[in-house]
């Protein structure tokens, strides 16, 4: 069991530390940060396969006809930042961000929907 707390702790200071190595690095390159037609793309681009992801997974729930192995929380909180983010996107007048919402929830809502359809049926 004490293994599992060393990977997390191995996974969280990967990513910590090589966050801070990119911002560090990218902080000084203007360019970077000025092409925000190019993120908004690749954002977009990013919340479609996360969409994708929560439609396969709705699908493999409705395949299998059981959900015993998957989590209602982590697509339901998703969906919940999800709607925040597409209020920021609103008011920050950021398509990416209205966009990516409303892909992602609907993958989502999908899911939702086929784990309550078969965990209704057990």
């Amino acid at each position: 069991m004490k293994k599992i707390y060393v990977e997390v702790a191995l996974a969280i200071i990967f990513v910590v530390a090589s966050t801070l190595v990119m911002f560090r690095w990218l902080s000084g390159i203007a360019e970077f940060w000025n092409t925000q037609i190019f993120w908004n793309t690749t954002l977009i681009i990013c919340w479609v396969i996360v969409a994708f992801g929560y439609y396969r997974q709705g699908w493999i729930v409705r395949k299998a006809q059981s959900a015993s192995h998957v989590s209602v929380m982590l697509p339901t909180v998703v969906f919940i930042v999800q709607c925040i983010l597409f209020v920021k996107g609103i008011y920050y007048n950021d398509p990416a961000l209205i966009v990516g919402a409303v892909m992602v929830n609907c993958g989502v809502v999908f899911n939702l929907y086929q784990i309550w359809r078969v965990s209704g049926k057990n």
